[in-house]
C-alpha cells in the first residue's frame, strides 16, 4: 500500500494488515451470508463476524481492559471501510455491535455490564443492535412513544421498535423509550436507555423480518414489547440521561458510516476501473473513450475527497473536539450522495457485468446507497446540523 501524507506509518501498515485478512478470509462467506438473508439463517454471518473478532476488528473504538484494541475512531473507519468493501450486510452487522451499541455500553454500562458484556461484543460472540426507531419516532427521536414503568427495582416497557438492524440476531439490545415516571415537559429529559438480554427477557418478541433493498443477507426487524420486565441494574447510565447516550454515539456513527460509503464506492470503482481497462469495444479498450475515462477520473476523485472528509471526523472524535458534529455529518451526508453518484457511473461503465446478480459486481453496492441516505440521520439532517453549526458559530463570534 503506497505511502500517504494523511495517514500516519502506523495507520497504513494497520491498513494494510486489515486488508490482507479481509480480502483473504471474509470472501468465502459472502454467499452464504446472501442466502441466509433469504431464509433467515444468519449462521454464516455470525461465523465471520466471530472471525473479525477474534482479529480484532470488532472493538477498535473500545478500552483493552474489556476486549479492545483502542485504535479510536481513525482505526475504526479504516476497518468500515474495509469490510464494506466485502459485503454490505457484514460491515454494517459489524458497525451496529461495534459502534451504535457498543459506545452506548463502554460509555455509559456499569463496571458490572462491561465486565459481563463487552469483551463477548469485541470478540464477535454476542451481536449487539440499538432499539431507537419507532412508527412515529425516526430522525425525530423525542417523538418516541414506547412507554417504560418503573415497578421496585424493575422496570416494564411496553411499546415498539421499527427497522432494527441487528433485530433478529443480537443477543443484547440499547433500548431507548420514554420513562413515565418523570414528569418533564421535555420528552427528551424523560428518555430512559435500559440493556436488554434478549435470551432471557420475557416480553421481548420479534413480530416482523423486513428484507430492505442492499441489505442481502442482514437482519433488520420490527420488535415489540409486552409487559417486558427488565431488572433494575440493567439500566444504561441514570435514569432521564437517555437522550444524552443517544446524543454521545451519533458522531462515531456517523463516521463509521460515512466510512462504509468510502468502502463501498471504491469496491465499484476498483471493478469499473481493471473492467475498463480490459474491455476492447471497436479495436481498442474502452477506457480510451473519453466518456469513460473521465467517469473515472471523476469517480476517484469524489471517493478521495470522501475518504479525506471521513478522516478528518475520525481525528475530531478522537481528540474529542467539537467540530466532531459538523465534520461527521459533513463526511456521511457527501459519503451516502457520492456512494449513489460513483456507484451509478460504475454501473454505466460495467455495462451488462455491472447488473449481472453476483456478490460483487457494481449494482450490489449501487443498491447500499438508499440505505446510507436514510439510516444513521437521512442526509437531509446531516445538511440540517451543517448549517446548524455554522450559524451557532456566528453568533458565538
Amino acid at each position: 500500500m503506497k505511502p500517504s501524507v494523511f495517514y500516519t506509518d502506523e495507520e497504513q501498515k494497520f491498513r494494510q494488515e486489515v486488508h490482507d485478512f479481509v480480502q483473504d478470509k471474509m470472501p468465502p462467506f459472502v454467499d452464504d451470508i446472501i442466502e441466509g438473508g433469504r431464509t433467515h439463517d444468519f449462521e454464516p454471518l455470525r461465523k465471520a463476524l466471530k472471525l473479525l473478532g477474534s482479529k480484532g476488528l470488532i472493538g477498535s473504538i473500545h478500552p483493552k481492559k474489556f476486549g479492545g484494541t483502542e485504535r479510536g475512531m481513525v482505526g475504526e473507519a479504516i476497518v468500515a471501510e474495509e469490510v464494506a468493501k466485502i459485503n454490505g450486510a457484514l460491515e454494517l452487522t459489524r458497525l451496529v455491535t461495534a459502534t451504535l451499541f457498543g459506545m452506548p455500553l463502554s460509555f455509559y454500562g456499569s463496571e458490572e455490564q462491561k465486565t459481563k458484556y463487552l469483551p463477548k461484543i469485541c470478540s464477535g460472540e454476542y451481536l449487539g443492535c440499538i432499539a431507537m426507531t419507532e412508527d412515529l419516532a425516526g430522525s425525530d427521536l423525542a417523538g418516541m412513544q414506547t412507554k417504560v414503568k418503573k415497578e421496585g427495582d424493575d422496570y416494564v416497557v411496553n411499546g415498539h421498535k421499527k427497522y432494527i438492524t441487528n433485530g433478529g440476531v443480537a443477543e443484547l439490545v440499547a433500548l431507548f423509550a420514554v420513562l413515565e415516571d418523570i414528569e418533564d415537559k421535555d420528552p427528551r429529559k424523560r428518555l430512559i436507555g435500559l440493556l436488554i438480554d434478549t435470551k432471557s427477557t420475557k416480553g421481548f418478541n420479534i413480530v416482523e423480518q423486513f428484507d430492505l433493498a442492499g441489505m442481502e443477507g442482514a437482519s433488520n426487524v420490527r420488535m415489540e414489547f409486552d409487559e417486558m420486565v427488565v431488572p433494575g441494574n440493567m439500566i444504561l447510565g441514570t435514569e432521564g440521561q437517555g437522550w444524552d447516550i443517544l446524543m454521545s454515539e451519533l458522531n462515531e456513527e456517523r463516521c463509521g458510516m460515512a466510512a462504509d460509503c468510502v468502502g463501498f464506492a471504491q469496491e465499484a470503482f476498483n471493478l469499473a476501473l481493471k473492467y475498463s481497462n480490459e474491455r476492447v469495444q471497436f479495436g481498442r479498450p474502452i477506457s480510451r473513450q473519453q466518456a469513460v475515462s473521465f467517469r473515472i477520473a471523476d469517480a476517484y476523485t469524489k471517493i478521495q475527497a470522501a475518504r479525506l472528509l471521513t478522516l478528518e471526523a475520525a481525528r475530531y472524535i478522537d481528540k474529542h473536539d467539537r467540530a466532531a458534529t459538523i465534520s461527521a455529518s459533513m463526511a456521511f451526508a457527501y459519503g451516502s450522495e457520492m456512494l449513489l453518484d460513483v456507484s451509478e457511473g460504475m454501473l454505466l461503465t460495467l455495462a451488462g457485468e455491472g447488473v449481472a446478480y453476483r456478490a460483487k459486481q457494481a449494482a450490489v453496492f449501487h443498491r447500499m446507497g438508499p440505505i446510507m441516505w436514510v439510516v444513521g440521520g437521512t442526509t437531509d439532517v446531516q445538511k440540517h446540523i451543517i448549517q446548524r453549526e455554522l450559524y451557532r458559530s456566528l453568533k458565538k463570534k
